[in-house]
């Protein structure tokens, strides 16, 4: 495969014929399909040591080891690669023989991978001029200039790619979070993708994982594809297949002419041997009497004009001359002496200002309208999830005349029925043991002034995890925050028969006070 060396055209597996960018990238995605399996397990096999490494030192900060993993990407794509050069050409190695050789195959330019080319776009399709065509410095990029002409979909792929991710491993949270039941669910949803904590961290690491490598066999291979369809259109490798199997075909039509005449011809054949040998001899005799006319030799000045007459010939080429109108406006001629120097200097700058962005203003507008659609989407979700916020409009008189409900999750409301100083009693029964009273006693009076002095429209058939939703979407952050320690604590008490240390119940009663202050007892 290298870029100078003998490629085994005729052991291709894969039907090479002119595409376009596209149309290799299909061609890409259908041979990860078929080959799935062994390129989803070098793929692991590649980053579940490094992610067990990683986790031993890191497992303290998570945020890290996700952006690590993730950042190691070109330490698990070359295997892949390998696996698929040899793959193509009907060599389908075994994911132990590939292992075995694994340093050799991600050791090439290993460390530029890692930093100044992390970042490219195009990694997909320069990756097999590294690990493949084992070129760096100058050769390389000087193959890269050629490959690399007008090949704009390996930056889109990488785009794609990114985005297909992101999106299966949002789903992924998702998917787990509403099989989590409703009850047992200790924090929001958008708080679980946007806020995860140490839970949805874990969630979020798992997912990327597992993400990274369903998508990874699908991007290394769409780059390689896009490869070989490069390198067919440059050096004709469809033109040459199709010679081969032509040849080939002639060579086999041939071979069963032969067998199938030779018993019947053999002494008409003896006869034309032995009249063509004849003939042979005898001009063998007569050719060296004949007058031949040996070669001369030509001066440089005789045989200028003779090549000259020889190049006239339309199978030598032809030159022409068009001419065409472009309006270049009226300039007087000392300023067309003065301005030339600064027209050539900004058709220069504009020159090179058009390569370095040329196809860059499609992706910045793509780019544009994703983030565009995304923002809305997220504000629609947003304005949709704070149904409370509108309730803040709504006349007081309403409220007061709305009735209040007197019970719920089956506790008391009445405010008759707390302690005349909460707080303090449910400290007291917190210190003697009895940490469900507590919890009851401090979720109670919470509830209370939420729907007595707060006025939050809770409606009877809510749950716990609805209300503090509510909270959430309505009150302050440092109440939403005690409300949710509170309702936690509460729900594995209740639900669950979790008993909790004396320490959090204790700091939520001595907490109260300053949240609830004003609740009527």
């Amino acid at each position: 495969m290298g870029a100078g060396g003998l490629v085994e055209l005729d052991k291709l597996e894969i039907n090479l014929r002119r595409r376009t960018s596209w149309e290799a990238i299909d061609l890409g995605f259908a041979l990860a399909r078929r080959w799935f399996m062994p390129l989803w397990l070098l793929w692991l096999a590649s980053a579940a040591p490094l992610g067990v490494m990683l986790f031993l030192l890191l497992h303290e900060q998570l945020w890290l080891l996700i952006l690590l993993v993730w950042w190691f990407k070109p330490l698990y794509e070359p295997p892949l690669m390998f696996w698929m050069s040899r793959a193509v050409f009907g060599e389908q190695l075994t994911v132990k023989a590939v292992l075995r050789q694994w340093w050799t195959v991600v050791r090439p330019q290993l460390l530029l991978n890692l930093t100044f080319r992390r970042f490219n776009p195009s990694r997909s399709f320069t990756l097999p001029v590294a690990i493949l065509e084992q070129l760096r410095g100058k050769p390389r990029r000087d193959r890269l200039r050629v490959l690399g002409k007008n090949q704009h979909a390996a930056t889109w792929l990488t785009v794609i790619g990114i985005h297909f991710e992101t999106i299966l491993e949002t789903a992924f949270v998702a998917v787990v979070f509403m099989l989590i039941p409703e009850d047992l669910r200790w924090t929001s949803l958008n708080d679980l993708i946007f806020a995860p904590g140490r839970i949805g961290e874990w969630l979020q690491l798992a997912g990327g994982l597992l993400c990274m490598s369903l998508i990874a066999p699908f991007y290394v291979a769409a780059g390689f594809a896009l490869y070989l369809n490069r390198r067919s259109e440059l050096e004709g490798w469809d033109i040459d297949i199709n010679f081969r199997r032509t040849r080939e075909r002639l060579k086999k039509n041939r071979t069963h002419l032969t067998g199938k005449y030779a018993g019947s011809n053999t002494s008409k054949t003896a006869r034309k041997g032995t009249a063509a040998l004849a003939l042979v001899c005898l001009l063998g005799f007569l050719l060296p009497g004949l007058p031949v006319e040996a070669a001369q030799s030509v001066s440089v000045s005789d045989a200028k004009p003779v090549i000259e007459q020889v190049l006239e010939d339309e199978a030598f080429g032809r030159s022409e001359e068009s001419h065409y109108w472009q309006y270049i406006g009226q300039p007087t001629a000392d300023e067309e002496a003065d301005n030339s120097w600064i027209i050539d200097l900004l058709e220069g700058v504009f020159k090179i200002l058009g390569g370095f962005f040329e196809g860059t203003a499609e992706v910045g507008k793509i780019l544009i309208w994703i983030v565009g659609i995304t923002l809305v989407v997220y504000l629609l979700y947003r304005v949709a999830g704070n149904t409370q916020w509108f309730n803040r409009f709504q006349r007081k008189s309403g409220r007061v005349n709305k009735q209040l409900p007197v019970e719920l999750f089956g506790l008391d409301l009445r405010p008759d029925q707390l302690p005349d100083d909460l707080a303090v009693e449910a400290h007291r029964l917190a210190s003697e043991g009895a940490f469900r009273e507590a919890l009851s006693l401090l979720y109670r009076g919470a509830l209370v002034y939420l729907v007595m002095q707060a006025h939050l429209d809770i409606p009877d058939s809510a749950t716990e995890g609805e209300c503090l939703e509510l909270v959430k979407a309505s009150r302050s952050r440092s109440e939403a925050d005690y409300f949710d320690r509170l309702t936690n604590h509460w729900l594995q008490m209740a639900y669950g028969h979790i008993t909790p240390e004396a320490a959090p119940v204790l700091s939520l009663c001595d907490r109260w006070p300053e949240v609830y202050s004003n609740v009527d007892g």
